[in-house]
């Protein structure tokens, strides 16, 4: 306990002591400082038109603008309805479907009548 009973001890033990003490002081300084710098802290504390930005200052609400696109569908439907229409007429004719193959051979009538006989 010699350390703490000499003058040299108490001298280190105030100028430590007087350090923390100035370096609160000036932290609690800029602290108030920067507190009170705030232009504002919520959206209320500005005007209507404004907001509080992450900087605590106001800022103008930015005006998002909508680009309104209106398609006209009437034509392509039309076309799409007179397509199943023709597709419809195509399928119940059956003139496409009903093409005689040119490589079928024919069997003769003869032949024909000869494997049709019942006995």
């Amino acid at each position: 306990m010699n350390l703490l009973n000499n003058k040299k001890s108490e001298i280190l033990t105030i100028s430590i002591i007087v350090v923390l003490i100035v370096l609160s002081i000036i932290v609690l300084g800029e602290w108030f400082a920067n507190f009170n710098a705030k232009e504002c802290r919520s959206d209320s504390q500005c005007p209507s038109d404004n907001y509080c930005g992450s900087d605590f200052s106001c800022h103008p609400v930015p005006t998002i603008e909508k680009t309104i696109i209106e398609n006209n569908l009437v034509i392509p439907s039309i076309i799409i309805g007179i397509a199943i229409v023709i597709a419809a007429m195509i399928l119940k004719s059956g003139k496409i479907f009903t093409r005689k193959n040119e490589h079928q051979e024919t069997i003769p009538e003869e032949t024909q009548k000869d494997t049709l006989k019942l006995p």
